[in-house]
């Protein structure tokens, strides 16, 4: 959930850059001349942007901000119905509708 919200949500690939120093950090983008989407820092060479070739990385934003909201209300609907069984409920398939449910 904190991934979803946070990609969803919160960076914004415009003004930030993502770097596996330490733990993982992000940091302020310095676009300068750039057009890259994204900026992720290569992490055998840090002045290489592996990002540069993303592309529709706005459309991943959007599904992972849409997947974090289906699965907050899914799961404020599931503790408000506590007497529903976990086994009966399916959170994949409303994240990703294509998902058939023969394929579980």
């Amino acid at each position: 959930m904190d991934f979803l919200y946070f990609f969803g949500n919160v960076f914004d690939p415009r003004h930030m850059r993502i770097s596996i120093q330490g733990s993982g950090i992000y940091l302020n983008r310095e676009r300068g001349h750039s057009i890259d989407p994204i900026h992720i820092d290569d992490p055998l060479c840090p002045a290489n942007n592996v990002g540069r070739n993303c592309f529709r990385i706005h459309q991943c934003i959007k599904a992972f901000a849409d997947a974090f909201a289906v699965l907050e209300n899914e799961l404020l609907q599931f503790t408000a119905e506590s007497n529903m069984p976990a086994s009966s409920f399916s959170l994949l398939k409303k994240i990703i509708p294509s998902i058939d449910s023969n394929e579980l």
